[in-house]
C-alpha cells in the first residue's frame, strides 16, 4: 500500500499528526490572545456611532464631563492651558497593569509643573469596586473617571484597545496617540512633549 492511499494506515497517521498541528496552532494563537490582555471589541455600526472611530494629532481633543471615583465631576476643558495624558485602562488588562506605575511616577515628577493625568477607567467592562481597588493599589494620586456607558472611550475616542494614551497639548489639540502600553523611557518622553 502506498502512503497516499486514504485507506492506509501511513495516510490515516498522517492526518491525525496534521489534525493535531492545526489544533494546536489554534490553542497556541487562543492563548496569545488572551495572555496580551489587550481589549479588542469590534462594534456594530448604530444610528448613535460617530462618523469617525479614530482621532488625529492636530486636532481638537473631544470634550468631556465624567465623574471621578470621589463623586466630583471632571470636565477636559477645565484643564486648557495644561499639557494633559489621558489614559483609557480597565483593572483586570496586564498591559495596564504593567504601565500604571510608570504613569503614577510620571504624574508625581511634574504634577507641579502643571501636568493633569486623567485615568479613565472602561467602567462598562469594568467595575466601579475593581476600579477602586486597583487606584488602592497603584496608589494613584491623579483623577480616576468613570466611562459608564462607554460615551467617552467608545463614541467620542473611539478605542479600540487598551491601554490607550492620548496626549493633549496645552492648546486642547491632540499632541499623540499611543495605542498598547508604554515603558517608563515612553512615558517620559511623551511626557516631555506635551510640556513644552
Amino acid at each position: 500500500m502506498k502512503g497516499n492511499d486514504v485507506n492506509s494506515p501511513v495516510f490515516r497517521i498522517r492526518l491525525q499528526k496534521w489534525v493535531i498541528y492545526l489544533m494546536l496552532a489554534v490553542i497556541v494563537l487562543a492563548v496569545a490572545t488572551i495572555l496580551t490582555g489587550t481589549f479588542f471589541s469590534p462594534k456594530q455600526e448604530t444610528e448613535q456611532s460617530p462618523a469617525r472611530l479614530s482621532l488625529h494629532i492636530g486636532e481638537p481633543a473631544p470634550d468631556f464631563t465624567l465623574e471621578t471615583l470621589n463623586g466630583t465631576e471632571v470636565r477636559l476643558s477645565q484643564f486648557r492651558g495644561q499639557p494633559v495624558l489621558i489614559n483609557f485602562w480597565a483593572s483586570w488588562c496586564q498591559p495596564c497593569r504593567k504601565e500604571m506605575p510608570e504613569l503614577v511616577r510620571s504624574y508625581k515628577a511634574n504634577k507641579s509643573r502643571g501636568f493633569v493625568l486623567l485615568g479613565m477607567n472602561l467602567t462598562y467592562i469594568d467595575t466601579v469596586q475593581d476600579a477602586q481597588a486597583f487606584a488602592k493599589e497603584f496608589n494613584i494620586t491623579f483623577p480616576v473617571l468613570l466611562d459608564k456607558d462607554g460615551a467617552v472611550a467608545e463614541k467620542s475616542y473611539g478605542v479600540q484597545g487598551i491601554p490607550t494614551s492620548v496626549f493633549v497639548n496645552r492648546d486642547g489639540t491632540i499632541a499623540r496617540i499611543q495605542i498598547g502600553p508604554m515603558t517608563g523611557p515612553q512615558v517620559d518622553q511623551y511626557v516631555s512633549e506635551i510640556l513644552k
